[in-house]
């Protein structure tokens, strides 16, 4: 039932991103998933697709404050890590020897309904006093759960049957796969599911309709060793120290956005004047808006209002916006 609600999820949670996506007007491209930190060998496997010529296990590279789109398979070797920002709040980082699939993100929006756990760890990072955006799923063959706020480490073995959370800020409800029996674990604690393996696989009861639980048990709570708690103190203060930063630099940039008179953001103008942006017809494909016949770009006109929203859309010909339409938002004094 849970893998039907997660589907369901992922489904609406693209349709609704995508009408709030045009109900602004603006057809902004999404600031996140980003990729924020690449320590060591890290590397994408691409699906295998004939008519691009890439072959099956084809390895891609990722880049620094790159934004992922559509889809991705993650991969860390020894030593590496990858830190993914997913929103405003919340990011993860994928530990040395891990593989992760993301298997839909949002075209419009960015979001990311579901995180897949193929094996190693994953470490969350979300402040507990912040609430997501939207829920994002942590799934893997021993687990599956709607991601809380909080910092901590959730891991699977899949070659051993074990999956291990360590929590070092915040709480949560941990349960093997479809399973009734649950345990509560709290800031600084630790639990572990031992399960069992069957000719080389993780070992299942099949329930009605195919629903299957993992066999196996969960551990008794443990407290997280002093080594463990010292390097998370550390980590915790760095990255107080790191934000404290960008706060910073954020309300000095507020101050000199706000002394120039600007009220309207993404793109930012100001009062009264006017966005032509180049919209393409087509998902993924760009396009020049320039007089053409079958043209497969439009050119879309608004206007910033009082009120710092960007008001008034109007699509117009290709033929009126060519002075104005190109690859960049072109912002002007409106010409009405």
């Amino acid at each position: 039932m849970f893998k039907k609600n997660i589907k369901f999820f992922a489904v609406c949670g693209v349709i609704l991103s995508s009408t709030l996506g045009f109900s602004n007007g603006m057809a902004q491209s999404p600031k996140y998933p980003q990729v924020l930190e690449i320590q060591g060998s890290v590397w994408t496997l691409l699906e295998a697709s004939p008519k691009a010529g890439v072959k099956g296990d084809t390895k891609g590279s990722l880049k620094i404050k790159e934004i992922l789109r559509e889809k991705a398979h993650l991969v860390t070797g020894p030593m590496a890590h990858l830190q993914i920002q997913l929103d405003e709040v919340r990011a993860f980082i994928l530990m040395p020897e891990s593989e992760l699939s993301i298997p839909a993100i949002s075209w419009e929006s960015g979001e990311v309904p579901v995180l897949n756990l193929k094996r190693g760890s994953l470490h969350w990072l979300q402040d507990i006093k912040t609430a997501s955006p939207y829920n994002t799923a942590l799934t893997s063959q021993l687990f599956q759960f709607i991601a809380p706020a909080g910092d901590y480490l959730i891991s699977i073995d899949p070659s051993k049957a074990i999956a291990a959370l360590k929590v070092f800020e915040g709480k949560m409800v941990f349960a093997a796969l479809n399973s009734e029996e649950s345990i509560n674990v709290k800031s600084k604690e630790q639990v572990e599911f031992i399960g069992e393996i069957e000719d080389s696989e993780i070992s299942y009861d099949i329930l009605l309709k195919g629903k299957r639980i993992p066999k196996g048990k969960l551990s008794k709570i443990m407290p997280l060793d002093q080594q463990e708690l010292t390097l998370f103190e550390k980590a915790a203060k760095e990255k107080k120290s790191h934000q404290d930063k960008q706060n910073r630099k954020k309300q000095a940039l507020e101050a000199k956005i706000k002394s120039k008179g600007i009220i309207c953001r993404d793109p930012m103008a100001k009062f009264n004047q006017c966005a032509w942006t180049c919209v393409s017809k087509i998902k993924n494909k760009k396009g020049t808006c320039t007089p053409q016949k079958n043209a497969t770009t439009s050119c879309i006109r608004q206007r910033c209002n009082a009120n710092g929203i960007w008001a008034e859309r109007t699509e117009l010909t290709l033929e009126q916006g060519a002075l104005k339409c190109k690859q960049q938002v072109t912002i002007e004094g409106c010409d009405y």
